[in-house]
């Protein structure tokens, strides 16, 4: 009677194709939660099982469901069940029709509709089943809304269940590791194609731009003073960006252009930053200063509202603050360095840049690209970013204190380790973590979430790993996983195919679920 309702039970959600072993003992607990089953040769012949293949378990007497997920199988000749030596290594097709044995990673339990960690003891001869899609998405607890970013894997294999990331996931921040080539840049393409809320992407390899384009939003450009009319600029930015077939239809202030190739329209601006207007923003947002160098320097600044090439005359005010020399010394090189990066005090076309109108960027899709910028050097990129970043974390900030409403954003930060890095300079260490705690413990009171991507890990800021509540691994070394602390998963990344990756967060019910990346197409590659 009890055998026959839980092969019921377990016809409902799929497909029986074994039973709990009846040769092995079966025990599992806090330490351990892994079972023995074993699969008849003629239904293993029909059916692709394998590592990382989801089954379902039905307990005999508990009368619940349990899903698992295979992590060894075992193939023995009737020799060895038999333990009988061979005479000769004679071949006999008949001696391996024994069953399949799988050993299976219980991962959750249905216990009366509620879905709850194994706890039931699972009874030899409890019927093992192929589950269904539904059952399967109930039971891995992957949310039903969201961005679609890929579909659940069995091993190598799709399984149909879809797998979704959340704004609730997105504003509690997300890291990917991936080695080049393992499919970061699609998967976050994809993410910031379908995401709902507004996105904004740190590009320094100029990869996001044609997503921009794809879905008609802006692209921002920190660009040095090296041309002469903005034209000029707008041409080699299409140019060095396989964007030819583009004109401008529009030109506004700024300068903005807005240009189309006859179906797609977007927005291109040029900026930079008066050192005048943001003496107090280049302070708490650069690389360069001390903590004691950036609360002297927006002293002086105060008292002198020059642009930074009259610095040697605001500079002397530092005298009546009886600065340490070497804070002093800190200034000067700091100012000099600014000075340098090609975003402060930049000419086009004969006018000084601007930032833009940051309450724009609360729409769509846009991309800062910061090619440009990391020619003048990895630090005129990162300030580039922090200025933008900083000045949307401002905007959502006075929001949220005038208010009292939330400003929902997707930062983006590709390369993640050039911007938070682990190993910085005690100068700038203490106005970078500033910037990491603003935009990620702050800023998600405020709506912001935050994306990372990196293939150095180990050179990523510990406080960025703590962070994120969600983390992604894609194809990655032993030290990247270990730094993240998935090594357990080496095995299967080191040498997984680009798209195929292990979810780690707070939104599944399960700890980890493998996955495959959808694969992002442009508008101009589905219409073509």
């Amino acid at each position: 009677m009890m055998f026959r309702e839980a092969k019921e039970r377990a016809s409902k959600e799929g497909e029986v194709i074994g039973l709990a072993s009846r040769v092995v003992p079966i025990s599992h607990g806090m330490e351990r939660a892994e079972i023995r089953v074993e699969v008849p040769f003629q239904v293993y012949l029909g059916r692709r099982l394998g590592v990382g293949t989801y089954l379902g378990v039905a307990p005999v007497v508990a009368g619940t469901l349990i899903l698992g997920r295979v992590r060894a199988v075992e193939r023995a000749d009737i020799l060895a069940v038999s333990r009988v030596p061979a005479i000769s290594p004679a071949e006999d097709l008949s001696a391996i029709t024994t069953p399949l044995a799988l050993e299976l990673e219980l991962l959750s339990e249905d216990v009366q509709g509620e879905v709850v960690p194994p706890t039931s003891p699972v009874d030899p001869q409890s019927p093992v089943f192929l589950p269904g899609r539904e059952f399967l998405r109930k039971m891995l607890g992957v949310p039903v809304d969201g961005v679609k970013i890929g579909v659940v894997a069995e091993g190598h294999r799709e399984s149909g269940v879809d797998l979704r990331l959340t704004w609730e996931v997105l504003r509690h921040h997300v890291l990917v590791v991936g080695t080049t080539g393992a499919g970061k840049t699609n998967l976050l393409r994809v993410l910031v194609s379908g995401s709902e809320r507004p996105v904004v992407v740190f590009d320094v390899q100029g990869d996001y731009v044609s997503t921009a384009v794809a879905s008609g939003g802006r692209v921002l450009v920190p660009v040095a003073g090296r041309y002469e009319r903005p034209t000029d600029f707008m041409n080699t930015f299409l140019r060095r960006s396989g964007l030819e077939r583009f004109r401008a239809i529009e030109v506004n202030d700024g300068p903005e252009f807005v240009l189309s190739d006859g179906s797609r329209t977007f927005r291109l601006r040029p900026f930079g930053v008066r050192s005048g207007e943001s003496y107090g923003l280049l302070a708490d947002v650069s690389p360069f200063f001390s903590a004691q160098g950036a609360y002297f320097f927006k002293q002086a600044a105060r008292e002198c509202r020059g642009d930074l090439e009259s610095w040697e005359t605001c500079s002397r005010s530092l005298s009546k603050f009886k600065v340490h020399q070497q804070t002093v010394d800190n200034i000067t090189r700091s100012v000099y360095a600014l000075r340098n990066t090609g975003l402060v005090d930049v000419k086009l076309g004969g006018n000084y840049l601007g930032e833009p109108d940051y309450e724009e960027l609360g729409f769509g899709v846009t991309v800062v690209d910061l090619r440009w910028a990391a020619e003048e050097g990895v630090q005129s990129a990162v300030l580039a970013a922090f200025v933008v970043a900083t000045r949307l974390f401002q905007m959502a900030d006075r929001r949220y204190r005038e208010e009292g409403k939330e400003t929902p954003m997707l930062l983006v930060f590709d390369e993640a380790h050039e911007f938070f890095p682990q190993g910085r300079r005690e100068e700038g260490k203490e106005s970078m973590e500033r910037m990491i705690n603003r935009l990620m413990r702050l800023g998600r009171v405020r709506g912001i979430g935050t994306v990372l991507a990196t293939h150095r890990p180990t050179d990523l800021n510990d406080i960025v790993l703590t962070l994120t509540n969600t983390k992604i691994a894609l194809r990655a070394d032993q030290d990247a996983l270990k730094r993240v602390e998935m090594e357990e998963y080496s095995g299967l990344l080191r040498v997984a195919p680009p798209g195929l990756g292990v979810l780690r967060s707070f939104a599944v019910g399960v700890h980890d679920v493998a996955f495959r990346a959808l694969k992002f197409q442009e508008e101009s590659e589905t219409n073509s």
